[in-house]
């Protein structure tokens, strides 16, 4: 999440004013388009909504994700790719989560394994800060075997329990219904990557015109940047009492960031891990996982005063972490 996103249009940095107005608005409606398609896709198919929110919707908005850490693992920058998973993570939860809840309490009842997944994952990403400051390509097919073990355990999960309580809601599935959906689906992440990418670009324009740092930048605006996709479709699923997406969507986003980004990023080129630079960042990414699981665990959901903790205690990790950066 640390790595700089693909260069944008022009006309970003030319108007970044109307870059971040059009971000923001093309954000909105694509997390809104993506979230009625999503709905519709989970009612057609019979399955949970919080199982598309981990698999179909956390994957599209973790696109970001992976198109940076791909792209510097093929231009033998690897070593990006775990800031950009850890620090996602993070903003996943404490961000994302604190958000969503500030704006509507989450009520949700979750399963075990999901969450266990989600820690799993996280402690995997961990390994190289305990023993070889490596991600080998060992490790890295474990993360994409993790992947596709909770892909299958999940999908067996969803054939074994009896229908959800929203299954008398269930519309009928006929072709021009799947279209029309389908394309909201498509749409709706195409919208959320352009958006996020216009209103990351008109930031830093702004930015750079007040004489921030290339750091302090990439710590704020773009770090957050590749994280906006979860962010809005989270933000509208929790407006709309789709609880089961909004966590649904940071959980699976979590476990594919690791599974899938790291993964992949690992497998195309081992990479030393910068362990002395990273070990705060390590820590929160653990520390976030299991504040998550034990809030979902024993308060039923997020509520609003928890979801704001959440976003103070973000704001307070990104000070400083700024605070350590060289000048």
């Amino acid at each position: 999440m640390l790595a700089a996103l693909p260069a944008g249009a022009s006309w970003a940095h030319d108007l970044p004013a109307l870059a971040i107005l059009a971000g923001l608005a093309v954000l909105v409606v694509g997390a809104d388009v993506l979230v009625r398609g999503a709905v519709w896709i989970a009612l057609a198919l019979g399955i949970s909504r919080m199982a598309v929110g981990l698999t179909l919707v956390a994957m599209g908005t973790s696109m970001p994700e992976l198109l940076v850490s791909f792209t510097a693992a093929h231009s033998g920058h690897s070593d990006i790719a775990m800031a950009n998973v850890l620090g996602s993570n993070v903003a996943n939860i404490l961000l994302i989560i604190g958000v969503s809840a500030a704006i509507r309490a989450i009520h949700l009842k979750t399963d075990k394994l999901e969450f266990a997944y989600m820690l799993v994952a996280t402690a995997m990403a961990g390994l190289p800060f305990v023993f070889s400051g490596r991600l080998d390509r060992p490790l890295a097919g474990a993360m994409v075997g993790m992947l596709v073990v909770f892909c299958t355990h999940l999908m067996r999960r969803e054939q074994r329990r009896p229908r959800p309580p929203e299954h008398h809601e269930r519309p009928k599935g006929g072709p021009v219904g799947w279209l029309q959906h389908l394309a909201f689906l498509g749409a709706g992440l195409v919208m959320l990557a352009y958006g996020a990418e216009w209103l990351v670009d008109g930031s830093v324009a702004v930015a750079k015109s007040m004489g921030l740092s290339d750091a302090i930048v990439g710590m704020t605006i773009v770090a957050v940047g590749t994280s906006l996709p979860e962010l809005a479709t989270s933000a509208v699923a929790a407006a709309k009492g789709h609880s089961e997406i909004a966590i649904g969507n940071v959980v699976g986003s979590n476990i594919f960031n690791v599974g899938a980004v790291l993964g992949i990023a690992g497998l195309l080129q081992p990479f030393a891990v910068d362990v002395a630079a990273l070990d705060w960042l390590m820590i929160a990414t653990v520390v976030s996982a299991v504040l998550l699981t034990l809030v979902m665990k024993t308060l039923h959901g997020v509520p609003r005063l928890v979801g704001v903790a959440f976003l103070v205690s973000y704001a307070c990790y990104l000070a400083a972490e700024v605070a350590r950066m060289p000048g």
